[in-house]
């Protein structure tokens, strides 16, 4: 187990190590063709987080992730350095190694300077077996979804996750004091028990099933409580100044039909969130995106 662990995370760290070299290469490129042509400097940016940005499965027809539809839609197009690995928690990204590693490429001037980090995070550390942890059983609650959540169990999960944030704010204070911060608070998932590909998941319907919840309707007002509870939390966040921190509106933009499966949207669906994130950055970032 313990090596294939080890040769799992040589992987990711080798597909990490190609990331940054393809996105070092461009930057020259970039910085070669304005000297030229005396044309605006590209906006850079930072993206690392979850699999919202970075969805390893294919779509033929849309880019895979937020990352990937931000940087191949509109004019112009941004360049971004995509740290993020699917299936990450918080408290894995900012953990010793990962945190170590968000260092050392923000300390890189290869890179590029900084205009912004884009960062998704905090749906792992709710969903998956341990989402029934959050939710009370439907007979102690008189069968009652507006009860469903535990609230005192979501708000400790909650404060773990929002320390992981308040990390990554000191880690970009020191390292990139002049770059703003955009995260968002997923949309409003959808517990149809659906797995992606069968490679993983379901992540809420088992848990709600357990809990004596087994229908759709109930169900979803209890997964849109807990995300409505997870906004909250970073919009107290973005509300101090000094934490220069953006909350992208993503709530309420994807329907039924933009969902791939439990937590993912189709490629549509991430190529419509990415456009609130472009939305957030041109009006950070004038005439750069």
């Amino acid at each position: 187990m313990t090596n294939l662990y080890e040769s799992w995370q040589e992987q990711i760290q080798q597909d990490l190590n190609a990331r940054v070299k393809a996105h070092q290469h461009a930057v020259r490129q970039a910085n070669a063709l304005r000297v030229q042509t005396g044309g605006p400097a590209p906006l850079i940016l930072l993206g690392d987080g979850d699999s919202w940005f970075d969805y390893p499965l294919p779509d033929p027809l849309h880019a895979t992730d937020v990352l990937e539809a931000l940087r191949t839609a509109g004019t112009p197009t941004p360049m971004i350095l995509k740290l993020a690995h699917y299936s990450d928690a918080t408290t894995t990204l900012l953990g010793v190694t990962r945190r170590n590693r968000l260092i050392d490429q923000l300390n890189d001037p290869a890179n590029g300077p900084i205009d912004a980090l884009l960062f998704s995070g905090g749906g792992n550390d709710v969903v998956g077996d341990q989402f029934r942890f959050w939710l009370n059983d439907a007979s102690a609650v008189g069968n009652d979804p507006a009860r469903g959540v535990d609230d005192q169990r979501l708000a400790h999960i909650f404060g773990v996750v929002e320390s992981a944030y308040l990390d990554l704010i000191r880690i970009r204070d020191q390292f990139a004091p002049h770059a703003p911060i955009f995260v968002h608070a997923y949309d409003f998932a959808l517990p149809t028990g659906m797995s992606a590909c069968h490679l993983a998941g379901p992540w809420l319907r088992p848990s709600l099933v357990d809990r004596g919840w087994p229908d759709f309707a109930p169900g979803a007002l209890i997964v849109k409580t807990i995300l409505v509870e997870f906004r909250a939390m970073l919009q107290r966040l973005a509300s101090v100044p000094a934490h220069d921190m953006v909350l992208v509106e993503t709530q309420g933009t994807l329907d039924a039909n933009d969902w791939a499966n439990e937590l993912h949207p189709t490629g549509a669906g991430f190529a419509a969130i990415a456009a609130r994130f472009r939305a957030a950055l041109a009006t950070r970032f004038a005439h750069r995106i």
